[in-house]
């Protein structure tokens, strides 16, 4: 796996693009590079699956045909078996209409036929960007389970009774709903929650998760619980997809 671009102030979005031509994946970097975001490139199915052990991405660009498996099944495990509800975007030589449909069928949000033009992929990368950041949060109040967030109050509440959370404590824990299913680094929550220049020990992430757990009553009475990765981060997720 490699990295290329510094995430800009601001901004911390992640890319993962998944591609077993040397080249392919270095240009495609070298054009990502001017639309604030960092890059990773893997170049198998099973590197993909490694990085997302340690990493929080937020969009993908997925070849078809790769070594170990095809891109097809990576869009099934990242849609199914990760739960990741980010865009995905497919970029391979494969142009048939079939393939189009299976792929949109199976949960892609674009496909792009190589060889790839710079101006265009930039341009649905950002477009696919725009679209996840509107939806990231999109109803004034958000619900998962029992566990309702008013947006506009900035309240919480559990089976409809309201609980006290401290304003960073609400960031956090709309933060993890939004992103169920996806392991979110404790670097990552710190630039979402606190800003990207904080200076702040990742403890603190931990202790306010802690409070988080306690004040929303995550776990078996809930439904739900937030999995701690060892050395990594969290991962917000239902009891029963454990």
């Amino acid at each position: 796996m490699r990295s290329q671009g510094d995430k800009c102030t601001g901004e911390n979005y992640t890319v993962c693009i998944l591609e077993d031509e040397q080249l392919q994946a270095d240009m495609m970097s070298s054009w990502l590079a001017g639309v604030e975001c960092q890059v990773i490139c893997c170049n198998t199915s099973s590197q993909l699956k490694k990085t997302l052990q340690s990493q929080t991405v937020d969009l993908f660009v997925l070849d078809w045909l790769l070594p170990d498996t095809d891109g097809l099944q990576v869009l099934k495990y990242l849609r199914q078996d990760r739960q990741f509800s980010g865009p995905i975007l497919f970029s391979t030589q494969l142009e048939t209409e079939d393939c189009i449909v299976r792929a949109l069928d199976a949960g892609a949000d674009d496909y792009l036929v190589k060889p790839l033009r710079e101006k265009e992929f930039v341009a649905r990368v950002s477009a696919l960007k725009r679209r996840a950041n509107q939806r990231r949060m999109p109803e004034p109040v958000f619900q998962v389970g029992p566990i309702q967030l008013d947006m506009i109050s900035r309240t919480a509440y559990v089976d409809g009774e309201a609980v006290k959370m401290r304003p960073k404590e609400f960031e956090l824990a709309a933060c993890l709903l939004a992103r169920k299913g996806q392991l979110l680094t404790r670097e990552y929550l710190l630039n979402e929650v606190w800003g990207v220049d904080a200076d702040i020990d990742t403890r603190t992430v931990d202790m306010h998760m802690s409070r988080v757990r306690k004040a929303l009553k995550i776990g078996p009475e809930t439904g739900y619980y937030i999995k701690t990765v060892y050395q990594h981060g969290y991962r917000f997720e239902e009891l029963n997809n454990d």
